[in-house]
């Protein structure tokens, strides 16, 4: 692996973390694709600030040998097909996609991450939640609070439909398996299930909320933004307040029917006269990670239905929500699960990362010839940090026991650490 950069700071930072070889360079300079080695390589990820410098970077690199390219798009106009005129009115037109230009595929956290967001103010939750297997399985979060759970052992909890608890979240440690762990307040739980036993959960953990139908976005720019802009096309009250009087202004030009506030987020004052308290919903979307984390937790003390931060940098999730915020959404890890999927293996359905990348719920497809089929699970040593969620078995949804078998053609959701993804893998080749 190598990994571009114009920052020797950043290339510094990378080297503390990764075992990577390092460039100091512009990936869209031709000379250095291919001193990185770019017409061998398998895939070329372009991930700068700079949509353009990114759509170049691929277009060299799949010009040079490159099998497949990625690049991080904000620009919506970027990311359509653009048809060519043609020399006369019945002549033939050439249409121009991404892969005309080199590139496998586009990549937009922004709007990856205000879908997402979109999926959540819509749902009965307050936690985030993963579908699996065409909506059948999902993966939600539940935090441990009232008497009936906190300081009981996990085995005493009595949960209404079956399911599986694959990870206790806790602070910055991550549990898994979980064992017989003596449950604390404010944990987080992973759990397996099908859809209609999360929703029985839901109620029985008491954390349902109504579907938001008043939301208020702070920060007008990239998420804020395409957040506003999907809301506008549902019966939902949007308020957006942007800190910047000339980006007020271009915002409320842009939107039609989202009212667009200029102010501070910061002063509580000005939250609470802008009706912050009968809020279904609080975004903090600006760029600021540590501010919307800040924010979010203002808005929720100051009585908002659920706080949501938008944060860049995965590991401040846990820290968010270790402070009280309901959901942390993360673009950058949305849109790496997207990309991740192009390296793994073909088994691989379905991809998400979870508790800001610490955890990968992962849907395989079980082939014929696969480790792990026609096994009992007992029989299958999975890899430490491993849990199998759920098996679906054509319209038969499974949580699994010891005597469960996968069978092939089944999908498989399992939840494991990094570490363990590829010992996973290895059980679906």
């Amino acid at each position: 692996m190598v990994v571009i950069d114009q920052s020797e700071a950043a290339l510094d930072s990378v080297r503390r973390y990764l075992d990577v070889k390092t460039i100091l360079g512009s990936g869209s300079n031709p000379r250095v694709l291919r001193e990185a080695e770019a017409p061998s390589a398998d895939l070329l990820i372009a991930f700068t600030v700079s949509d353009e410098v990114n759509m170049v970077a691929c277009l060299l690199a799949k010009a040079l040998g490159t099998k497949r390219t990625v690049a991080r798009v904000r620009n919506p106009e970027y990311t359509g097909y653009l048809v060519t005129d043609a020399k006369s009115p019945v002549g033939r037109r050439r249409v121009v996609t991404p892969q005309t230009l080199g590139i496998s595929l586009f990549v937009n956290p922004d709007v990856m991450a205000a879908e997402e967001i979109v999926d959540i103010l819509s749902s009965l939750y307050t936690t985030s939640m993963e579908e699996f297997a065409d909506g059948r399985v999902q993966v939600r979060e539940f935090i441990v609070q009232g008497e009936a759970v906190v300081d009981k052992p996990l085995s005493a909890v009595v949960f209404p439909r079956p399911c599986v608890v694959a990870a206790i979240l806790r602070s910055s440690e991550v549990l898994m398996p979980p064992g017989d762990e003596v449950l604390q307040e404010d944990d987080r739980l992973l759990v397996v299930s099908s859809k209609e036993a999360a929703d029985e959960m839901e109620a029985a953990f008491g954390q349902t909320k109504a579907k938001a139908k008043r939301v208020m976005i702070l920060g007008g720019e990239h998420v804020g933004f395409r957040l506003a802009q999907l809301l506008e096309k549902r019966a939902i009250a949007v308020k957006l307040v942007e800190p910047d009087p000339a980006r007020s202004h271009e915002v409320a030009g842009l939107l039609t029917r989202t009212e667009v506030v200029q102010g501070e987020g910061t002063d509580s004052e000005f939250l609470l006269d802008e009706g912050v308290t009968s809020a279904d919903a609080f975004i903090a979307a600006t760029t600021d990670d540590e501010f919307n984390i800040l924010i979010a937790l203002l808005a929720k003390n100051l009585g908002a239905g659920r706080s949501l931060a938008v944060v860049e940098r995965a590991q401040y999730v846990a820290l968010a929500q270790a402070i009280g915020l309901d959901v942390v959404v993360s673009p950058l890890s949305l849109a790496a699960a997207r990309v991740v999927r192009l390296v793994r293996s073909p088994a691989v359905v379905t991809l998400a990362f979870l508790a800001g990348s610490r955890v990968e719920a992962i849907e395989f497809s079980a082939g014929e010839n696969a480790r792990i089929a026609n096994r009992r699970l007992e029989e299958v040593e999975m890899p430490q940090g491993a849990v199998v969620g759920a098996i679906v078995h054509g319209a038969q949804t499974v949580i699994p026991q010891g005597d469960s078998v996968v069978q092939p053609g089944d999908q498989v959701v399992v939840l494991c650490l990094p570490s363990a993804v590829p010992d996973v893998e290895r059980l679906f080749e």
